[in-house]
């Protein structure tokens, strides 16, 4: 049998002139490639341009601070002299007994308040007051003069059983302002009062009356004699 060639005339010469490479797109892709190449090296040497003059700068500005250091630790320091606007006025004889008064005061000062804030905050919910007791410091009597402590903070009350109790125990131990917590009796309550009846005392830190200040001397009046002679 004999080969025939069905394809067209036409389809042999497309084919022979798509394999040819178009000069204008040679040289097109040529020039690309030069300009990126161009661009790239300019791109390149301006960085390094950029980093040498970064670098430059951080050297400069390291020297600059170490002349600044330098030339603070040669000057001499000057001693700053401040005035007060209002001068503090002076003590005089008369008000030195007021003034120590307001001091003794001011220093077996309780701040009753501030621990009565602080007791609500660890109060337990279970547990109803009935009686409760702040007792200031107060001079001894018999002694005059003699400090005294006070046992400053009491209170009574019911709670649904003994656990209450002990935490609440627990909790005013945290109290920054109470010390010596002694827990005075817990015993169970009767058909008429259910529960746990208790009672607590503790000491309130800071609460010591001075002695007073020490009379001033007298100092005896010199006396002279004087003789007769016959």
């Amino acid at each position: 049998m004999r080969a025939v060639n069905l394809l067209p005339k036409d389809a042999g010469r497309s084919s022979k002139s798509l394999t040819r490479e178009d000069p204008a797109v040679v040289v097109g892709s040529a020039l690309g490639a030069v300009v990126l190449i161009a661009l790239v090296g300019g791109f390149l040497n301006v960085h390094s341009k950029v980093n040498n003059a970064q670098h430059e700068l951080d050297v400069a500005r390291a020297e600059y601070a170490q002349l600044s250091l330098e030339k603070v630790a040669r000057e001499p320091v000057k001693p700053v002299k401040t005035t007060p606007i209002i001068p503090v006025p002076a003590i005089t004889a008369d008000e030195q007994p007021r003034l120590a008064a307001i001091s003794t005061a001011l220093g077996t000062r309780i701040a009753w308040d501030r621990i009565l804030r602080e007791f609500s905050l660890v109060l337990p919910d279970d547990v109803k007051l009935t009686s409760l007791t702040m007792e200031a410091p107060s001079t001894n009597p018999a002694t005059t003069g003699a400090p005294t402590v006070a046992q400053g903070f009491s209170i009574s009350g019911t709670a649904f059983s003994h656990d209450g109790v002990a935490r609440l125990l627990s909790r005013l131990m945290l109290i920054p302002d109470l010390e010596n917590v002694t827990l005075g009796n817990s015993s169970a309550g009767g058909t008429d009062n259910p529960g746990v009846l208790f009672s607590i005392t503790a000491s309130v830190k800071g609460a010591v009356i001075p002695p007073p200040p020490p009379a001033p001397a007298v100092v005896p009046a010199e006396t002279t004699t004087t003789g007769s002679t016959s």
